[in-house]
């Protein structure tokens, strides 16, 4: 059986931008395999005090389709 190295991440992922894709770049460089954990709405309102620009299932879209990505 092959061992392999299992990363995760997580964040908000909102207006995705250079930075985003970086950071899951460089996960994924430390990594055979890149769990990524997209936060929502409600917890993101809760801890930031604003509600997110782009909806959570819209932002897990996008981070689903990061080539770094293999599971959100």
């Amino acid at each position: 059986m092959k061992k392999y190295k299992i990363g995760y991440t997580t964040g908000v992922f909102d207006l995705f931008h250079i930075g985003h894709l970086n950071i899951l770049k460089n996960a994924k460089d430390k990594c055979e395999y890149l769990i990524v954990g997209v936060s929502t709405d409600e917890i993101v309102t809760s801890y930031k005090g604003k509600k997110p620009v782009i909806p959570f299932e819209e932002r897990l879209e996008i981070v689903k389709s990061i080539k770094y990505v293999d599971e959100v």
